[in-house]
């Protein structure tokens, strides 16, 4: 007999999640805030909570903002903990901190109930690359515990990769966006200073190509195609950057380019930028404070989606 699967968020990516799964055959019951959201969910095949706790079925996720929604979900009233058994599974695929996975493992293990911290990982727009499948969810947690959860997670995403432990995903993820945010801004301080020369970046993105430097010119060619809708909006990258200062002020480590970038996307929100991805967003940005004009940094972007491939499970660090 197949899981019962829960579902809590039907946002951005809660309701294509939904669509996934009820694709994949499972039977899902739903929960969100939104009762236009829940039934839409309805009238494709799922089934109505009217609270978290109602909505707990053997593999429960978590699909919601940030931190403080998901624990108000997870542990506020008629919270999903109330109605976990020992044995159920709690998967959060939240844009939650470290942290918060932390408190929910601890939480979740005097209930004797299992803890899954996972993101998921899409190239394109989450309501046409995850109906499709297109794309990874990373999870994290005891192998022998969490295993089932990622053979029922491999039915709804091509690849799944496993951590150790339930928060590594979710800092992870935050690095990721420090790493390719931080790319992007010097590489419109780059252009800016080339175009300020006279220089054509797209030129540089040649000689970069024809070198060799191909990390570089992937870099560069990444922020050149920015005129697209990929890529998160700076106001989420905004957030990813808070949680990590936030653990880094409770490790008590410097993190001072860090800091800088997140005052630079500050600058970007206070503008108007907010709702650009992070390669348009600094393009934009640095044009205003530069006095330049970065047209001459942009080429064409072709959407790409992910090739069909096997479903894989994959696990780091075991």
């Amino acid at each position: 007999m197949r899981l019962a699967i829960g579902l809590i968020g039907l946002g951005n990516a809660g309701r294509p999640m939904a669509e996934r799964i009820l694709g994949a055959g499972y039977e899902l019951t739903v929960f969100d805030i939104d009762g236009a959201a829940i039934a839409d969910a309805v009238k494709r095949g799922a089934r109505p909570a009217t609270s978290a706790a109602e909505a707990v079925r053997d593999i429960t996720i978590t699909l919601l903002p940030s931190s403080v929604e998901v624990r108000q979900a997870v542990l506020g009233a008629s919270g999903a903990i109330e109605a976990l058994q020992p044995g159920q599974t709690l998967i959060d695929l939240s844009g939650t901190d470290p942290d918060c996975a932390r408190e929910l493992q601890v939480r979740l293990t005097e209930k004797q109930a299992n803890f899954v911290g996972g993101t998921i990982h899409a190239s394109g727009a989450p309501a046409v690359v995850i109906p499709k499948g297109q794309f990874a969810i990373v999870i994290g947690g005891d192998k022998s515990k969490i295993a089932p959860a990622a053979q029922f997670l491999n039915d709804v995403a091509q690849t799944i990769i496993g951590l150790p432990e339930p928060w590594m995903p979710k800092a992870f993820k935050i690095a990721i966006i420090l790493y390719a945010t931080t790319n992007n801004i010097i590489t419109a301080e780059i252009c800016s200073w080339l175009t300020a020369q006279g220089a054509d970046p797209k030129l540089f993105l040649q000689l970069l190509q024809s070198t060799g430097s191909q990390a570089s010119a992937d870099r560069m060619e990444e922020f050149m195609k920015r005129n697209n809708n990929d890529g998160g909006a700076l106001s989420n990258s905004y957030k990813d950057f808070r949680q990590a200062l936030n653990v880094a002020a409770k490790l008590e480590i410097p993190m001072p380019l860090a800091s800088m970038a997140n005052q630079i996307q500050e600058m970007g929100r206070a503008t108007g930028l907010q709702r650009f991805n992070s390669p348009a967003a600094m393009g934009k940005l640095y044009e205003l404070i530069t006095g330049m004009d970065l047209s001459g940094a942009v080429i064409p972007a072709q959407k790409k989606f992910p090739s069909s491939r096997e479903p894989s499970i994959i696990w780091l660090g075991d």
